[in-house]
C-alpha cells in the first residue's frame, strides 16, 4: 500500500531544482508557479502551479516571513476598520513583494526576477502536508486542517495531465483543465 505522503512526494519531485518564479493571489488563495515563465492565453505561467486554500507559511533563517493569516493584516495600524479589505493592502502581498524582489504589472503579478529562489527538496506527510525547501534557508510549508474541502493542489501548466488535488488531507486527482 503507498501512503499518502509517497504519492505526495511523487508529484511534488518534479519541481525539485526549479526556481520559485511568480507569486498570485486570486481572492484568498495564494498560487506559487516554478520554473521557466512563459505566455499564456491570460498572461505568464510557471511550468507547475500551486494553489493553496489551507494554512500555510515562509519560514526562513529568522523565523516566519509571512502566512496565510497575513492576508487580514492592513498595513497600517491607521486604518478605517469600516472600510478596509485585504483588497486595498495586506501584510501578505507586502511582504512576499518584498522577499520575491519584484512585480510585473501587465500581470499583475509577484515575481522572483533573479530566480534565487530554487527549490532544493521537498517532503510530505500522511496528513497532506507538504514542506517545500528553497535556497537560502526559506521553506513554504503547507498544513492542512480541515478534513473536508480542498487544501491545496499541484498542476502542471499548458497540460492535460491531472491535477493532484489534497482536500480534507486526503489525495484527489482531478479533471484537468488547461492553465
Amino acid at each position: 500500500m503507498t501512503t499518502i505522503s509517497a504519492i505526495l512526494l511523487r508529484h511534488l519531485q518534479p519541481i525539485v531544482g526549479m526556481p520559485l518564479s511568480i507569486a498570485r493571489r486570486a481572492s484568498s488563495m495564494r498560487g506559487f508557479h516554478f520554473g521557466a515563465v512563459r505566455p499564456i492565453d491570460r498572461g505568464t505561467a510557471g511550468e507547475y502551479s500551486l494553489h493553496i486554500q489551507c494554512p500555510w507559511r515562509i519560514e526562513g533563517p529568522n523565523g516566519i516571513l509571512t502566512g496565510s493569516s497575513d492576508l487580514w493584516r492592513p498595513l497600517s495600524s491607521d486604518v478605517d476598520w469600516n472600510t478596509w479589505t485585504y483588497e486595498r493592502g495586506n501584510l501578505q502581498d507586502a511582504l512576499l513583494r518584498e522577499w520575491l524582489g519584484g512585480y510585473d504589472e501587465g500581470t499583475r503579478s509577484l515575481i522572483n526576477p533573479d530566480e534565487r529562489l530554487v527549490v532544493e527538496a521537498v517532503k510530505a506527510d500522511d496528513y497532506g502536508g507538504a514542506t517545500i525547501a528553497l535556497s537560502g534557508g526559506f521553506r513554504l510549508v503547507l498544513f492542512p486542517d480541515g478534513s473536508d474541502d480542498e487544501n491545496w493542489r499541484l498542476f502542471q501548466c499548458q497540460t492535460d495531465a491531472a491535477h493532484l488535488v489534497v482536500e480534507g488531507g486526503r489525495i484527489i486527482e482531478s479533471c484537468a483543465a488547461v492553465v
